[in-house]
C-alpha cells in the first residue's frame, strides 16, 4: 500500500513535466463593416503557398504547419490566468516544399536560400533536377516563429535552368497565408448552449 502511495504522485509528476505538443490554433474576432458585427474566426496552424514560380513550366507550393512544445497544460493554466510571456507565443514553424515540373523537358532547380520571416530555414539549400512532369518534396526543417501570424513573409532564392528558360539567378517575395476558418453562428450559440447545460 505504501509503494502505492509513492508510485500515484510520482507517476502523476512525470506526466506533468512530459512534453507534449500544444496545437496552435487561434480564436480571433474581426469587425466587419458591411454587416456591422463581429465575426469570429479560428485561425488554424496551417500556412500555405502556390505559385507558379517559372509561368506554366514549374509550379511551387510551400507548406508551413505551427507546433509547440509545452508541459503539459501550463500553455492553457498560463493563457487562461493572462500570464503568458513573449515567449510562450513562439512556435515551431516546420516547412516542406514541393515543386512540379509542368513540362516534358528536364527542369535544374538549385535552390540557394529560403527565409521566413527573416529566419532561415537549416535544410533550403539543394541542387534539384526534375525530369519531365516529376513532382518532388523537401523537408526544409524548423524555425521558431510567433504562433499569432496570419502571414508568413517568406523569400526564396534559386537558380532555374533548362529547355527555353535560361539560367539565371532570382530572389522572389511571397506571403505564406494561414488557413483562417469563419465560426458560424449556429455552432457558436451550440457551444455556448453547450457550456451553459454543464454547468
Amino acid at each position: 500500500m505504501k509503494k502505492l502511495i509513492f508510485i500515484l504522485p510520482a507517476l502523476l509528476i512525470g506526466s506533468l513535466l512530459s512534453s507534449c505538443s500544444t496545437p496552435t490554433s487561434q480564436k480571433a474576432e474581426t469587425y466587419n463593416p458591411e454587416t456591422q458585427e463581429v465575426e469570429h474566426q479560428i485561425n488554424t496552424p496551417h500556412f500555405q503557398l502556390r505559385t507558379d514560380i517559372l509561368p506554366k513550366k514549374l509550379s511551387l507550393s510551400m507548406v508551413t504547419n505551427l507546433t509547440k512544445d509545452t508541459l503539459l497544460g501550463v500553455y492553457y493554466i498560463k493563457k487562461y490566468t493572462r500570464r503568458l510571456l513573449p515567449n510562450d507565443y513562439m512556435a515551431q514553424a516546420d516547412s516542406t516544399l514541393y515543386l512540379h515540373n509542368l513540362t516534358d523537358q528536364t527542369i535544374t532547380f538549385n535552390l540557394l536560400n529560403i527565409i521566413i520571416e527573416n529566419k532561415r530555414l537549416p535544410y533550403s539549400a539543394r541542387n534539384l533536377s526534375l525530369s519531365a512532369n516529376e513532382s518532388i518534396s523537401i523537408p526544409l526543417g524548423k524555425v521558431d516563429i510567433d504562433l499569432r501570424l496570419n502571414t508568413l513573409n517568406t523569400h526564396i532564392e534559386y537558380i532555374a535552368g533548362g529547355a527555353d528558360i535560361g539560367e539565371e539567378h532570382k530572389e522572389k517575395q511571397f506571403d505564406m497565408q494561414r488557413d483562417i476558418q469563419p465560426v458560424e453562428k449556429d455552432k457558436e450559440k451550440d457551444k455556448s448552449q453547450e457550456d451553459t447545460n454543464k454547468t
